[in-house]
């Protein structure tokens, strides 16, 4: 179940995902990990937007530098993206953000797919399909900047206050790929790295 706040906390929303490189022996061999473009590219249209955006690139830090950054608040809202592979990882982060008072967003291939299981895991809303205009409109909802009604936003998941599953109408994709900007990549040390690649129609962008 959500609950917004009104809280002055200078950051509309932390992105990241469930992925540690050096927990992956096979990849520490290789070193040629994927960057997380769809958070940049979330990141850098929320951006266009005026909202506070951070991303914590998980890839190469370690569970416990996130765990730390998200205790040490102040507590805002935490977007997700989760797949397969990395689920038990951000099971682990949900419960952590949630013991910290974060609100918690996740997003992905696979949320979409397990619903229920994420909602019980800690995830307060799931996002389904592309993530950026979801976020656009339900970060003001979560920040009480808008009077929006949660059923109003297509694409996305959560409880009633009775905890029922509301699941919401399907978010239609963006038609113009190539109008997006190009994604932001914030380290773990706070240095900005901007990727000009464009998103394309080959590979739908999620939270």
């Amino acid at each position: 179940m959500w609950v917004a706040t009104n809280q002055n906390l200078g950051m509309d929303v932390l992105l990241t995902h469930g992925y540690f490189l050096y927990e992956d022996p096979k990849e520490l061999q290789i070193m040629k990990p994927y960057p997380p473009l769809g958070i940049l590219y979330i990141c850098a249209h929320l951006r266009r937007k005026g909202m506070q955006v951070q991303v914590f690139d998980s890839t190469f830090s370690s569970r416990q530098q996130l765990f730390d950054v998200i205790q040490k608040g102040p507590p805002s809202v935490l977007g997700i993206y989760a797949n397969l592979m990395t689920r038990p990882n951000v099971v682990e982060i949900l419960r952590c953000a949630k013991d910290a008072g974060w609100q918690t967003i996740v997003g992905g291939p696979e949320p979409a797919a397990y619903i229920e299981q994420y909602l019980d895991a800690g995830a307060d809303f799931v996002v389904i399909g592309e993530g950026e205009i979801t976020l656009e409109e339900l970060l003001p909802v979560l920040h009480r900047d808008s009077h929006q009604s949660l059923e109003e936003i297509a694409g996305i998941a959560f409880r009633s206050p009775n905890g029922n599953i509301i699941q919401t109408r399907p978010r239609e994709q963006i038609r113009d790929i190539n109008a997006q900007p190009g994604g932001v990549r914030i380290t773990a040390g706070g240095a900005a790295i901007r990727c000009s690649a464009k998103p394309t129609g080959a590979g739908r962008r999620h939270l």
